[in-house]
């Protein structure tokens, strides 16, 4: 006999799971994300800001607060670019990459970024 009180990790519609599911409440107690949004309709802003120096490394609850926003990231490879964050959670973020003259679909792990400054 199969126990069914156990949810099943091939459904990531279940919201007993983690899988494929943000894991940071936004203020309104909803989870960010769940699904890649759209990609921006309009280039970043054209001047860079300015990035701090010495981040060891990235909290995703404060790199939550640049979902959905034109952010300048900098990565542990020293390049730099901007970054449209659409889905956070614990380990990884995932999004749009401008390439200087369109968005890409785009991702990585938190601790691969060093800067980062949203506008």
């Amino acid at each position: 006999m199969t126990d069914h009180s156990f949810p099943s990790p091939h459904n990531p519609n279940n919201a007993d799971l983690p899988f494929g599911k943000p894991h940071y409440p936004n203020h309104e107690g909803q989870s960010y994300g769940g699904q890649q949004g759209n990609a921006p309709n309009s280039p970043p802003p054209s001047a860079v800001p300015k990035l701090k120096a010495g981040i060891l490394a990235v909290e995703p609850g404060v790199f939550s607060r640049c979902l959905n926003l034109d952010t300048y990231i900098q990565l542990s490879n020293r390049t730099s670019f901007w970054f449209h964050p659409t889905y956070i959670d614990y380990y990884s973020t995932s999004g749009y990459k401008w390439t200087g003259y369109t968005w890409i679909a785009w991702g990585t792990d938190l601790d691969r970024i060093v800067s980062f400054q949203c506008v």
